[in-house]
């Protein structure tokens, strides 16, 4: 009894099995003949597109041949729909259509509702189509153009309103400079006409103790003096590096230095008159105010005389700029109460001085004629026998023979009286002839 029903159970374990097997095979026949089915019986296919790009292309059409340009449009995107076999379409994405305009109504400038164009970049058929969220594209066409705004022509620069330079310093808005130094603004024909320069504007105040770069400007073009904003033009660049170069400034003092032959003039005692006491100077090196005066040269004493000028240029100089505007400064020596006096000194009164014990020196010349500067009071009390004539060997180079040397005259006691020229004295120079001395006898020779 057990063994027949152990078959029995067995017996319906198969035949559930193969019923399975038959109900799967038949779904699967029956998904085939349905794809089958679909292909042969519905071949069309509805495919949907969104967000797909339009073609703004003006080629091959007037628009672009006269030279217009698209300037402004409501939408630059839209959803596509269509029917296509399923074979050919059935795959398709934004990239297998071309969303084109028909623009053969585009004769001039103006705004214009363009109609919207669906085809397949493949060539296959589509019908039904439907496009949203519109139809058409609202768009303004116009003639494209550029200008160029340069720093050169000042139709681009810096406006320095909101920088101030610090006590003690000076901005030169001549030498500050603009990087880059020209921009393109582009747009609409008529737009571009209106634009007549750009202006970088800094939006905070700045008070400057150095040079400076900044690049945080605000880039506005201008229409005339008026702000000029329009969407419809573009700038190529609204980056900008502008360098603002700051100077420290002084009224730098005029000096000359008097030069003396000798060391009994004090030249300090004498009298002069700048036409300019200072100029004004600019340096980008703080160290200018290290700087005590401007030397514009020197002047031999001998050389100074009641009434005598000269005109000192002002050089240029490294270490900073010369910005008064003044070129040249007059030294005069007025002298007021000063006077000249013509002495001679004679042969007694001329000194040869710090010779050396291997020449002779002679003075061969029996007077020197001279012209005498000095205060008149003093000059009244002084007679030739009030000076001297010295050459100091100590500044030749001695050897045997006559030559002339410059002679400093002055007169002793009085450093405020100088003489006028180069005074030379003739001198006859002849080496000392050495002894020598006799040979020493030792002590018996001398008992001998």
């Amino acid at each position: 009894m057990a063994e027949k029903r152990a078959k029995r159970t067995s017996s319906n374990s198969k035949s559930r099995r193969e019923n399975l097997i038959t109900l799967i095979v038949s779904v699967i026949i029956a998904v085939v003949a349905w794809v089958i089915l679909s292909i042969t019986a519905f071949s069309d296919i509805t495919v949907t597109l969104r967000d797909v790009p339009i073609d703004f292309s003006l080629e091959g059409y007037y628009a672009d041949i006269s030279g217009l340009s698209v300037v402004d449009k409501d939408i630059d995107k839209v959803n596509v729909s269509f029917v296509g076999q399923r074979d050919s379409v059935g795959n398709y994405t934004s990239d297998d259509i071309k969303v084109s305009l028909d623009l053969n109504s585009v004769r001039t400038s103006g705004s214009y509702d363009i109609p919207i164009i669906v085809t397949s970049v493949h060539g296959d058929q589509l019908e039904n189509i439907e496009i949203g969220p519109q139809k058409t594209v609202h768009i303004e066409f116009d003639r494209f153009a550029s200008k160029q705004l340069t720093l050169d022509s000042r139709t681009l620069r810096f406006d320095t309103g909101n920088i101030t330079a610090a006590m003690g310093c000076v901005i030169d808005e001549e030498e500050i400079t603009v990087t880059p130094s020209q921009i393109t603004v582009s747009g609409p024909q008529d737009y571009i006409d209106q634009v007549t320069s750009c202006v970088l504007e800094l939006d905070q105040p700045m008070r400057l103790t150095e040079s400076t770069s900044v690049s945080n400007a605000s880039v506005k073009l201008y229409s005339g003096d008026a702000v000029f904003e329009n969407p419809k033009v573009s700038i190529d660049t609204e980056s900008f590096n502008v360098y603002i170069p700051v100077y420290y400034t002084r009224q730098l003092p005029i000096d000359i230095t008097l030069q003396s032959y000798s060391d009994k003039i004090d030249v300090s005692t004498i009298p002069y008159s700048l036409s300019e006491s200072s100029i004004l100077v600019r340096s980008q090196n703080s160290d200018i105010d290290k700087i005590a005066n401007l030397n514009l040269g020197y002047i031999e004493v001998r050389y100074i005389r009641p009434g005598t000028a000269q005109s000192y240029e002002i050089l240029q100089n490294t270490n900073y700029e010369n910005i008064s505007g003044i070129e040249n400064v007059q030294v005069r020596f007025e002298l007021e109460g000063y006077a000249e006096k013509n002495i001679n000194i004679p042969n007694s009164q001329i000194y040869a001085i710090n010779g050396t014990s291997d020449f002779n020196v002679t003075v061969d010349t029996d007077r020197i004629n001279v012209t005498v500067v000095g205060p008149q009071e003093v000059l009244d009390t002084l007679d030739a026998s009030s000076f001297v004539a010295e050459i100091d060997l100590m500044d030749y180079n001695l050897y045997d023979g006559s030559r002339f040397f410059t002679a400093a005259i002055y007169a002793p006691g009085h450093p405020d009286v100088w003489a006028l020229g180069v005074n030379q004295v003739l001198l006859q120079i002849s080496p000392i002839e050495q002894v020598e001395a006799p040979a020493e006898t030792d002590g018996a020779e001398e008992a001998e």
